[in-house]
């Protein structure tokens, strides 16, 4: 499971390197060139209704908060870099104790030559109880790894926890490298590869699982506003244990320019999967696609997104999914910033690995918002809110509501 900030990357990929022409309209903020560096001190303190989104023993807790966020990013004429590492620890004020979570991301990328860009990320996170779905960071604008392609998001939302890692302790790892390369002003392809690990433990059950990921795409240039293509894509998964899934999918790639500051970037194809749990074998067909609309103001920042998957990787094994969701911020002022994030998953025909239980079709809802104002020019504050829901069949986890306060002190430099 990727972060935001990694699905951008890829994404980016996929799109032509010919420079975009001219424009007199606003094309969105001006990005400078240079470095940032600087660290982010938080405490915090509210209430959460369900923070470990438990069935039994669902009680609330008032909670204290405190965070560290460091963030580095540097932009030249020839690559980017941004590096992120966020680490909180929440404390309760019953029997829930205490939370940990920690979120380490980075990508670098250049173009090597006036016809190829390379790019790497990595990325690391541990998330108790799905407490990291309830954050969003703030990061630095900075410009897309292509011309013309998607900007990195001014927030960092790290990957939704999917309905089983949510009542435990998950442990991820990811990294990815790849490529574009122009074939003529109008062609291009890349090729981007990887591995992704995530570790789930919670009482007695434990499950594990490492994917390989492979990428191939075409693009084609039709106008300024448009490019088409193709790409063919390739996961395999390996559960430990005997089970193993893989997959192959084909799909028609598309990528338009709304609007100086609004793109549109979608693919859809067939996914042909195939499920082994070292007793059966198991082949499935279906709809892959997503689609996400995105845009870029002088004080703002949108994407919407929508996915559909034959077969993804869950802690509890794999499952066909369908997801949506909404990413904003907006900064109302010199002095004030609102930002939110809402996603829903529907897992369904869920498979599996854990020996001697069995999974329902599952829904993930999740929600959360901050407001932050300026009180001087290194001090912060605002609130945060945040809701997560589970639905199942049978009995469902009481809803996590969860409202705070904090504080925000920067070292370092200013945005």
């Amino acid at each position: 499971m990727s972060p935001l900030l990694i699905v951008a990357a890829l994404a980016a990929q996929t799109s032509t390197p010919a420079p975009a022409p001219a424009s007199t309209e606003s094309t969105g903020p001006k990005i400078n060139p240079g470095t940032s560096t600087y660290v982010e001190i938080e405490a915090g303190a509210g209430y959460s209704s369900n923070p470990t989104l438990a069935i039994i023993n669902d009680q609330g807790s008032a909670f204290g908060r405190i965070a560290l966020h460091a963030v580095h990013s540097r932009v030249s004429a020839r690559s980017t870099t941004l590096v992120s590492a966020y680490a909180e620890d929440v404390s309760y004020t019953n029997h829930h104790g205490s939370q940990q979570s920690l979120s380490l991301s980075g990508r670098h990328d250049a173009a090597v030559s006036e016809h190829v860009r390379l790019f790497a990320d990595v990325a690391a996170t541990y998330s108790e109880n799905g407490q990291l779905d309830t954050r969003l960071l703030g990061l630095p604008l900075v410009p897309p790894p292509v011309p013309g392609g998607t900007i990195t998001p001014p927030i960092l939302i790290p990957p939704n926890g999917d309905f089983l890692s949510v009542t435990g302790r998950e442990y991820s790892f990811s990294g990815h490298v790849g490529g574009t390369f122009a074939l003529g002003p109008h062609d291009s392809f890349s090729l981007t590869s990887g591995a992704e690990h995530v570790l789930f433990r919670s009482g007695a059950a434990r499950t594990a699982y490492t994917t390989v990921p492979v990428s191939l795409a075409y693009d084609r240039q039709l106008s300024a506003r448009t490019t088409v293509g193709a790409r063919v894509s390739a996961v395999d998964t390996e559960y430990d244990g005997p089970a193993s899934v893989r997959s192959i999918t084909p799909q028609l790639t598309a990528r338009m320019t709304l609007s100086p500051q609004i793109t549109f970037e979608g693919a859809l194809g067939v996914s042909f999967a195939r499920f082994d749990d070292g007793l059966t074998v198991r082949h499935s067909t279906g709809l892959s696609g997503d689609a996400r609309v995105c845009g870029q103001g002088e004080t703002s920042f949108f994407c919407a997104r929508v996915s559909a998957d034959e077969q993804t990787a869950t802690t509890a094994g794999p499952a066909r999914s369908l997801s949506a969701g909404v990413d904003y911020t907006q900064r109302l002022d010199r002095d004030q910033s609102l930002s939110f994030s809402l996603s829903a998953t529907r897992y369904s025909s869920p498979r599996s690995v854990i020996i001697g239980q069995t999974f329902s079709d599952t829904t993930y809802l999740r929600a959360s918002a901050s407001y932050s104002r300026r009180f001087s020019t290194r001090l912060f504050g605002g609130v945060d809110v945040a809701a997560r829901k589970l639905t199942q069949n049978g009995p469902d986890p009481k809803t996590d509501l969860s409202a705070s306060l904090f504080i925000r002190y920067r070292l370092g430099d200013l945005q």
